[in-house]
């Protein structure tokens, strides 16, 4: 715990989006919004806060950083993870045990973790173009340093920029796991393609006035998408034993999701008008994958994903046709951080990138 910190956090936000979303939800009973908002108050005092121990930063540019966690015994070779843009990289290496990263390490990899920094301040990450151009140079990087092939794993739009990436150089990277990382963005479940769209007016007024897109207007996005999980998650929250790992991880988890910054307006724009408005990845507008034959591709669509449905991540097949799929049995966010992540995800994925 980090006793410096204040003990009173303003999240989850947008609070009252949160609370209306869930408290006009058809058929909710006041007792489930009174737990819910139980735990919104316990989350909000509770004086739990991440403090993963520090990894070396062996990079940096604009305001991006790569950190690097070295193998532990016999070396299975190296792997460049990347987060979403939208969140910071600590859902990747979240608690002491609960680190992809650190236990990617203990495995045999040197595993370098990229954080993209706060990229609407970052005047070198202004359009799509910028930010696979930061992938490549970074793998640059890497492949200085290993002599080989960057092998590379990509959280949810962090997939999808490697994807883009990966195709501008194909050369420069071996193997590319996918974790949930929308391509067809007008498949499966609709609900987040249509919050997008309903928001869409917004987001351009605001990227008019203030030159980026608002992480709050992205937090209200994923609110509305499914409103009753506020009510489950918080409720469920407000019952867990005080100071259990269960406790800690929630906390963590809802920190990482409150922690979003800013998009800047170009990155913005192109995201929601070029990928969710025109589906140009899917459509093959945005990039060739047809490039990446030589790329071996696995490509995990979480079973019980809204934010990216599986049919949206697993629509890249349809050009990759050499890639592999698996599709556990988990949602989003617990392809990192549920009870059952380590077997059912990262295992798999460990155990294909050790495949010669």
């Amino acid at each position: 715990m980090d006793s410096s910190a204040s003990p009173h956090r303003a999240a989850p936000r947008p609070l009252s989006v949160y609370l209306g979303a869930a408290m006009t939800l058809p058929g909710v009973e006041p007792l489930a919004v009174e737990n819910m908002v139980r735990g919104i108050q316990k989350y909000q005092a509770h004086g739990f806060r991440r403090a993963g121990g520090k990894l070396e930063v062996v990079w940096t540019g604009g305001g991006s950083t790569l950190s690097f966690c070295p193998a532990a015994g016999e070396k299975c070779g190296a792997v460049f993870l990347i987060p979403s843009m939208i969140n910071g990289s600590e859902i990747l290496d979240l608690l002491p045990g609960k680190s992809f990263t650190r236990w990617m390490a203990e495995q045999g990899f040197n595993v370098y973790l990229l954080d993209w920094g706060n990229p609407a301040e970052d005047t070198t990450l202004q359009s799509l173009q910028d930010v696979t151009g930061r992938i490549v140079e970074i793998a640059s990087f890497i492949q200085q340093r290993t002599r080989e092939p960057v092998e590379a794993v990509g959280y949810c739009m962090g997939g999808t920029l490697l994807l883009g990436a990966a195709a501008d150089r194909p050369g420069l990277f071996g193997k590319l796991v996918l974790l949930s990382a929308p391509w067809d963005f007008h498949a499966g479940d609709p609900r987040m393609m249509a919050q997008v769209m309903t928001g869409t007016p917004t987001a351009l007024q605001l990227l008019e006035v203030r030159k980026a897109l608002p992480v709050d207007w992205i937090q209200n996005i994923f609110a509305r998408v499914n409103p009753a999980l506020a009510i489950k998650k918080f409720s469920n929250f407000a019952a867990m034993a005080a100071g259990s790992a269960e406790e800690e991880m929630f906390i963590a988890v809802e920190d990482w999701l409150n922690g979003g910054h800013d998009l800047s307006a170009g990155v913005a724009r192109a995201c929601i008008l070029d990928w969710y408005g025109a589906n140009k990845p899917a459509k093959g507008e945005w990039v060739d994958l047809s490039v990446l034959k030589n790329n071996p591709v696995l490509i995990v669509a979480a079973d019980r994903d809204i934010l990216v449905p599986p049919e949206s991540a697993l629509a890249a097949t349809k050009t990759l046709s050499h890639a592999s799929a698996i599709r556990p049995d988990c949602g989003h966010i617990s392809l990192m951080a549920g009870k059952n992540a380590q077997q059912t995800v990262w295992l798999p994925v460990r155990t294909w990138l050790g495949q010669k």
